[in-house]
């Protein structure tokens, strides 16, 4: 029943950050603050693969090399898309065999 309560906390919590933009479009957000929020997705992407990885389970090998393969693809291309398709790609790849 926590996780219930955590998953609907977190909703609200994005409810509320929404709701605060559209009702006020023409606010502005101090200069300190919009480079803080700048880091934001970069942040939120590390917690999820740091999470994915660390996760239990069999078949850790498998997404730390999907991971690394996805690091160096992105590190290569700069681009977000074939990072995301590499690991997949391999990560299922890695699943079949």
């Amino acid at each position: 029943m926590s996780d219930l309560w955590v998953i609907l906390g977190m909703g609200a919590g994005v409810f509320a950050l929404r709701l605060g933009g559209l009702a006020f479009p023409m606010a502005t957000i101090p200069p300190e603050s919009e480079r803080a929020l700048r880091f934001v997705p970069a942040a939120l992407l590390t917690a999820l693969v740091v999470i994915a990885l660390a996760g239990g389970g069999g078949g850790e090998w498998d997404r730390v090399l999907a991971a690394t393969v996805a690091a160096v693809v992105v590190w290569r291309t700069g681009t977000m898309a074939a990072c995301i398709a590499s690991g997949m790609g391999v990560y299922w790849l890695l699943q079949l065999v």
